[in-house]
């Protein structure tokens, strides 16, 4: 028995040596999760404006063009309920901050990340943020292990270096905002791609989500209102292919809703959802910026907020 034991470990150990070389270099990998945590901590005693929300922050925003230093801690499909838990995790650590900046879109306040195909995200916020969706699965493998948190076929083109970070991860700049190119394809921004994306994101609103997240955002509000922190929502700009396809029921509950918060908490609401300022050529697709449109935003947005809350 014993002879059959260190044969059989003498067999498992180069699988074991593999194993544990791959998950160390998982774990070192780029994703946006860890760019985020170590460029928000190497630039934590400078911040001063804070973004957050989903891929239409972290496309559209970029601090460059801020009067002063800004963080974008957005992230593709973010939750308010990973908004909420960011910040207030971040709060001690950003000792000069002045003001956040909440992107609330479309489906933000009917939408939690676990219900969808997307959940997978949830593990990266708990590997590299500690922080647990409630209903997080325990006995889930990711929860151990970084290979886990990838699929077979991205394992395969890192161990044979095939990966290539940016076309992965998204070209992700050091104040977190994700530069995004003008399409080269004309269909990507197009009446039938445009009704398509505003079928998905329509499919994401679920009413059940609408009191826990309107929850996460007075805790965050409040804490916020105690630090005097001054706090503003913004809608992004969206093209015209995208948003003639959206509930106007749900447009006037996110107005509503927002606007009521705004009023409690003493907050401010800036709205470019049709903004006629942005063009087609200021588009990604039907409902994300590019590099160009990023930066007229970003200006905008600094003068209306930024700039304000800046020299207070």
């Amino acid at each position: 028995m014993r002879r059959f034991f260190t044969r059989f470990m003498i067999i498992l150990l180069p699988f074991l040596v593999v194993f544990l070389l791959i998950e160390y270099k998982t774990s070192r990998l780029p994703n946006s999760y860890a760019q985020k945590k170590h460029s928000l901590r190497e630039q934590a005693q400078k911040v001063n404006v804070l973004v957050l929300g989903s891929s239409h922050a972290f496309d559209d925003i970029n601090p460059d063009f801020f009067s002063c230093q800004g963080y974008n801690l957005s992230n593709v499909s973010q939750s308010l309920f990973y908004d909420t838990r960011l910040c207030l995790n971040y709060l001690d650590r950003l000792p000069h901050l002045r003001g956040v900046i909440i992107t609330v879109s479309y489906f933000s306040l009917f939408y939690e990340l676990n219900d969808l195909p997307e959940g997978w995200r949830d593990y990266f916020y708990y590997r590299y943020f500690g922080i647990r969706y409630p209903s997080l699965d325990l006995s889930d493998p990711k929860m151990f292990s970084y290979m886990a948190l990838y699929t077979r076929d991205f394992i395969s083109a890192m161990v044979f270096s095939k990966l290539n970070n940016k076309d992965e991860f998204g070209d992700i700049q050091p104040n977190g905002w994700k530069k995004v190119p003008a399409p080269a394809d004309s269909v990507a921004i197009s009446d039938s791609t445009g009704h398509e994306n505003a079928l998905f994101h329509n499919s994401l609103v679920r009413m059940k989500n609408l009191k826990a997240n309107v929850r996460y955002l007075r805790e965050l509000l409040t804490e916020l209102h105690k630090r005097n922190i001054r706090v503003c929502f913004v809608t992004t700009p969206v093209y015209q292919t995208y948003s003639r396809y959206l509930s106007p029921f749900i447009l006037q509950a996110n107005q509503n809703i927002i606007r009521g918060l705004c009023r409690e908490f003493n907050a401010g609401h800036f709205n470019y959802f049709n903004d006629p300022r942005f063009l087609k050529s200021d588009f990604s697709d039907n409902d994300h910026l590019n590099i160009a449109g990023a930066e007229k935003f970003s200006r905008i947005l600094d003068r209306d907020f930024v700039s304000k809350t800046c020299t207070r």
